[in-house]
């Protein structure tokens, strides 16, 4: 796990790593994403990104399309500032949606590291969205200790609005199942809806 995550600074200090080229030249050198992923902190705070609107999850999906695992679409949302980021979470837990919300840094070589596979399954699975956030970015940093975010990446995945699972550190394995799992949780919720959706229109007719 050690070599797979950052420890946020500010919470968690820590009093001997290696330097930020060091950890850089080790991300380029790494042979995959399964290899042990190195270290990193942050040297100095990372600029704020621009704030743009945030997309709009989507809707509960087809049938048809729930439960593909071919590479598709990306479902991958960047979210812009901390109001947008207040805003999606409200969205899916109110509205009881699924969604995975992808805490991450600049400044973080294991989340470099991972992000092309984190990538790759947004794609895999386009009806479950991906939120990546910054947490660097302007007026976030207070929503860390709420959302018991201590170091990144970190990864909440959300089923019917709650948090179901949080997987901490660049595991590739982990998130692979993680998604999977609630992939099939969302196949057999929409199943369950349509099959009430057609007893109630028997029922009305």
């Amino acid at each position: 796990m050690a070599g797979r995550l950052c420890r946020l600074s500010r919470l968690f200090p820590l009093v001997s790593f290696a330097s930020s080229s060091s950890a850089a030249a080790a991300v380029a050198a790494a042979p995959g994403l399964h290899g042990q992923l190195p270290f990193a902190v942050n040297p100095s705070p990372a600029p704020a990104l621009p704030s743009s609107p945030a997309s709009p999850s989507p809707a509960l999906p087809a049938l048809s399309r729930v439960f593909s695992s071919s590479a598709g679409a990306s479902s991958m949302v960047v979210v812009g500032s901390a109001d947008s980021f207040a805003s999606i979470l409200s969205k899916v837990q109110d509205e009881k949606l699924p969604a995975v919300f992808y805490y991450t840094a600049v400044w973080c070589g294991p989340c470099r590291a991972i992000a092309p596979f984190v990538s790759k399954l947004s794609g895999q699975y386009p009806n479950i969205p991906v939120y990546k956030v910054d947490i660097d970015m302007e007026g976030f940093g207070s929503k860390l200790g709420g959302l018991k975010v201590c170091s990144v990446p970190t990864f909440h995945f959300y089923h019917k609005g709650q948090k179901t699972t949080e997987i901490v550190g660049a595991d590739v394995k982990k998130l692979e199942a993680a998604m999977d799992s609630l992939n099939k949780y969302v196949f057999f919720y929409s199943i369950h809806s349509f099959c009430w959706i057609l007893l109630e229109d028997f029922m009305c007719g």
